[in-house]
């Protein structure tokens, strides 16, 4: 299964931020804002570090599993997978919120909330994918039953305006 989310997962992020997303910059998320983001993460969701990607440009985390792409010049969010079901239970929807207030400084409630709405827009769309904008964060995610089902969610900074 999670084969199939990977590929699902970029499409998801590329739906939400544009067709640049996949671009962050080489060793960007070893930049001090970055840094700071990973700090909060692991401090707020208990994650752990695991590895940055050979770009440089994303950060793993386990247990529980999650990856930020952090370009603070570009776009920076954090996104988490659920591969059990189409229909995650509540506490996995609380901690998209907490590791996506971590990297937006959004309310954790509110995004909880976006959250439920944007997978519950998702279940219902032929694409699988939906969106819900909030002043300070974006909130993207696919969802679908078929195959037994899963579902994406990235939480995301708004575009940087120039």
């Amino acid at each position: 299964m999670r084969s199939l989310l990977l590929p699902s997962l970029f499409a998801a992020t590329l739906l939400m931020l544009g067709t640049l997303a996949g671009r962050a910059g080489e060793h960007s998320a070893e930049t001090p804002e970055c840094k700071e983001i990973t700090a909060r993460i692991i401090e707020q969701t208990n994650t752990h570090f695991d590895h940055f990607s050979p770009s440089g440009g994303s950060v793993f985390f386990r247990k529980p599993d999650m990856v930020m792409i952090c370009d603070p010049k570009f776009v920076t969010y954090v996104s988490l997978n659920w591969d059990a079901s189409g229909f995650p239970p509540n506490d996995w929807f609380a901690l998209v919120a907490t590791a996506g207030s971590a990297v937006t400084g959004a309310d954790a409630k509110k995004l909880e909330a976006a959250a439920h709405r944007c997978h519950r827009a998702a279940l219902k769309e032929a694409e699988e994918q939906a969106s819900v904008v909030l002043p300070n964060a974006m909130v993207g995610c696919q969802a679908f039953t078929r195959d037994g089902g899963g579902a994406i969610v990235d939480v995301a900074l708004p575009p940087r305006r120039k």
